[in-house]
């Protein structure tokens, strides 16, 4: 009888870890899944300031805009054009800078993870 017991107590034990480690693998699961909300920050670029508006909803990144009118056209405003797209898309800032406008890529980067750490 005491086996028996025992066999249940550790059994119960045994599903409650399993319940509580479910619940916390779903931990993205919440109601908001993260923080949400618009925020901007601006970085000197090659050309002058580069300004980035970013918007997170439930954590993940939905919406992002770079502006920097005094880029070098071609060069510069690639950048602009390109990187933007590229975060979207991965959800991430751990993206490539663009070829040849190094200046103007880390001043998005550096725009966008400040209006970032704004929101969360």
């Amino acid at each position: 009888m005491k086996k028996l017991s025992s066999f249940v107590l550790i059994a119960l034990l045994a599903a409650a870890v399993l319940v509580v480690a479910a619940c916390a693998s779903q931990g993205g699961a919440k109601a908001s899944g993260g923080p949400s909300g618009t925020a901007s920050a601006a970085a000197q670029g090659f050309g002058g300031e580069i300004t980035v508006t970013v918007t997170l909803t439930n954590g993940k990144i939905t919406a992002i805009k770079a502006v920097g009118d005094g880029e070098t056209p071609g060069i510069g405003s690639r950048a602009i054009e390109l990187l933007p797209a590229d975060i979207l898309a991965k959800n991430t800032l751990e993206v490539e800078a663009v070829s040849g406008a190094s200046i103007s890529s880390e001043a998005v980067l550096s725009a966008a993870r400040e209006a970032l750490g704004k929101i969360q």
